[in-house]
């Protein structure tokens, strides 16, 4: 039985994109963050596993992490850099999600009309544009580890309720979104091995129970009928 101890230091980014520091009423207003917890994680070992067998994380967010303070700390309740601490802990895989564009494309607002957010700011969540993640995958390769890119084909999260078309191939025929697509795997596939970042693999889209980029690409409509 092994005994893995994760100490996670997490900074909580204060959710000053909300409000912009206006009195609202009515409107939920974040808790302060809480103190970091301290756990022991007891995990069984499974017996038998041929050496190569994927045992991955998705880092995705560490960037986002990183910058707001988070930090990472070994067995021994050292800080060290988290790759190699999941290299150290049995992990060989690294899953890394790329958006197209994650940032807004106008300013957002509240129902009362406030300004919540910027015109190209972030969206957050680990801003996985193409840049961020040749950085990440590099690290990650630093230390040994194989680079599982997923392409969403998004600006944002994308899942089975919701798979958002990228902004900027909003206005797009299907067969200039076909190109567009194709354009931009290559790419970015390119940009990463320019970038010393080779995937070892990689994922189209991202739970594609109905399709992505709707609405050209979903599969059924909302009551289940093609």
């Amino acid at each position: 039985m092994k005994k893995i101890l994760l100490m996670a230091a997490v900074s909580i980014l204060t959710a000053s994109f909300c409000f912009c520091g206006t009195s609202l009423n009515g409107i939920a207003q974040p808790d302060p963050a809480g103190e970091a917890v301290k756990r022991s994680i007891t995990v069984e070992p499974v017996p038998n596993l041929p050496k190569d067998f994927m045992c991955g994380v998705d880092i995705s967010s560490l960037s986002d992490i990183e910058k707001a303070g988070g930090k990472y700390y070994n067995h021994n309740g050292k800080e060290q850099d988290l790759f190699k601490i999941l290299k150290k802990n049995g992990v060989n895989w690294v899953r890394i999600r790329v958006w197209n564009n994650p940032v807004y494309a106008e300013d957002l607002t509240n129902p009362l009309g406030n300004i919540i957010a910027l015109k190209g700011e972030a969206y957050g969540g680990g801003n996985n544009s193409v840049d961020v993640d040749i950085k990440l995958a590099r690290r990650a390769k630093k230390a040994g580890l194989k680079v599982l890119l997923d392409f969403h084909y998004s600006d944002s999260w994308a899942d089975p309720a919701k798979q958002y078309m990228p902004q900027d191939w909003k206005n797009l025929s299907e067969d200039e979104l076909n190109k567009a697509v194709e354009d931009f795997t290559y790419d970015t596939i390119k940009k990463f091995i320019r970038g010393r970042a080779r995937p070892d693999m990689v994922q189209i889209g991202n739970e594609l129970n109905n399709g992505f980029m709707w609405p050209i690409g979903k599969i059924w409509a909302d009551k289940g009928k093609k």
